[in-house]
């Protein structure tokens, strides 16, 4: 496999479309006339390349009868967190592949993978006539989240059904994998706490919080 600066714009792949179906997804875009065929790079967001790390072993040949029989490219969505696809025009000639190095973005398109799922719970204890009662949080994941992520919501009176229904509370310890049980709090016995992803954080939104 052979790089060179792309000749034209006339050869750039462009107008990306995607369309996800559960873990189905199906991507599209423009396949210019005189291009044979593409090479296709999946990485996560958080782990771009420079193109002069690119190996063939990191990325999927696709010709044009592929897309053609196919109206596009498909694959299962099996990773967690937002993947970026980089699709790369090619020729051959004379006998070796030709890849174009496009240094825009029209031939890249962000997709968001399958989330997390995240397990908490929350448990009171309070002794008889105490005006204050203590809280026990513990939460259970198998990839780390940092504490930027996640906040905890207090309220009187009853459970917090939103970040804006309470006093937000951030979290002053990353979450580990595995189970993790949290310092106790006290609270006013007619409090209640709920925990929730920060939505101020974007790298939040592959986690999904479930409630044991």
């Amino acid at each position: 496999m052979n790089w060179e600066p792309i000749p034209s714009p006339n050869d750039e792949i462009r107008d990306i479309k995607k369309t996800i179906i559960d873990t189905r997804v199906h991507v599209q875009w423009y396949w210019p006339n005189g291009i044979d065929f593409v090479y296709i790079q999946q990485t996560p967001a958080d782990q771009g390349q420079s193109q002069k790390e690119f190996e063939p072993h990191f990325l999927k040949l696709y010709t044009r009868e592929e897309y053609k029989a196919n109206q596009g490219l498909f694959f299962n969505l099996e990773t967690m967190g937002q993947i970026v696809i980089r699709i790369f025009p090619g020729k051959k000639v004379d006998g070796h592949l030709i890849v174009f190095r496009q240094n825009n973005d029209q031939n890249r398109i962000n997709i968001n993978g399958s989330r997390a799922k995240v397990y908490f719970s929350i448990t009171y204890k309070q002794k008889l006539f105490q005006t204050l009662r203590k809280v026990k949080m513990s939460i259970t994941t198998e990839i780390p989240i940092s504490k930027e992520q996640l906040v905890y919501v207090k309220k009187r009176g009853s459970v917090p059904l939103s970040l804006e229904d309470g006093t937000i509370y951030p979290f002053i310890r990353d979450i580990v994998p595995g189970k993790t049980i949290l310092p106790e709090i006290e609270i006013n016995k007619h409090e209640f706490i709920q925990i929730f992803l920060n939505k101020g954080n974007d790298a939040a939104q592959p986690f999904e919080l479930i409630p044991v």
